[in-house]
């Protein structure tokens, strides 16, 4: 009798040893789990596709206050010499280890919406812009309207931007204190404006502005373009004007346009 009651407190022992174990295995897999997910997340926001919000009427009517959009990081990975050099803190080694291995999916191109990052208001890191001009294009602004040259007759083309508004076609102005309206674009860089240019502070006003600065102020370095929107979600609140619920039925005030919606250009006049 005795011997069979100390064999029971054996097995519960045994019983309650696997049960502690067998709890901490899960905590240990689902810690496992989790970091790989993070892992995951990090990588795919870093270097893929990344949300934003949109915060203001500078892309009226292209894009909307408080739209949702995805930004294609993917499309402009580049980790080349330039952007390593550009790199800072903890990115630093980073991009060491790509040293050896330079990676170059792609560049910006003319037309595209894209999100960038120019370091001129820590308050304020991303800007939404259109990039117009190229590393070595030469742009000018006459009449209200905006001019590449061309390569081959070193002629200026109005290009033709129908993405913007009635009331911002032919309204492309420089503010009064630039003197110039010519502007080579240097290597690497870009001249990007948004589509609402009336009410904008872009590339034509340094960002800021162009008092006591160098002309290279006007430009957006490569390693500052963040990637370019892809995907527009609209602004997804049912319970205010703007989303589903308006006047008691249910409509969208802006629809969802996902991939139809002017996140490129194409320029034909600029090609022979």
């Amino acid at each position: 009798m005795h011997k069979h009651h100390h064999k029971n407190e054996e097995t519960f022992a045994e019983s309650e040893l696997q049960e502690v174990n067998s709890t901490f295995t899960e905590f240990i897999t689902f810690l496992r789990d989790f970091i790989v997910i993070l892992i995951i997340v990090f990588f795919i926001r870093t270097f893929i596709i990344t949300p934003f919000q949109i915060n203001g009427q500078s892309m009226e009517w292209s894009y909307h206050d408080k739209e949702f959009i995805l930004v294609d990081k993917f499309s402009y990975l580049d980790f080349s010499q330039d952007m390593i050099d550009s790199t800072e803190g903890t990115w630093e080694s980073i991009a060491w280890i790509w040293q050896k291995i330079p990676i170059h999916i792609g560049d910006p191109i003319r037309g595209d919406v894209v999100v960038i990052k120019p370091h001129v208001d820590k308050s304020r890191e991303h800007y939404i812009k259109r990039v117009i001009a190229l590393p070595w294009d030469t742009i000018k602004f006459e009449s209200g309207s905006v001019f590449i040259k061309v390569k081959w007759d070193n002629s200026f083309i109005q290009i033709k931007e129908p993405y913007l508004t009635l009331a911002n076609s032919w309204h492309t102005y420089l503010p009064e204190y630039i003197e110039q309206n010519q502007f080579l674009v240097p290597e690497n860089t870009y001249w990007v404006m948004w589509d609402n240019r009336q009410n904008s502070a872009d590339s034509r006003q340094c960002f800021q502005n162009c008092f006591g600065v160098w002309i290279s102020a006007h430009f957006i370095k490569r390693s500052n373009v963040i990637g370019k929107v892809l995907v527009n979600f609209w602004y997804f609140n049912i319970f205010s004007e703007g989303g589903l619920i308006r006047s008691g039925n249910f409509s969208w005030t802006q629809p969802p346009r996902f991939l139809s919606h002017p996140r490129n250009a194409t320029y034909p006049e600029l090609e022979k």
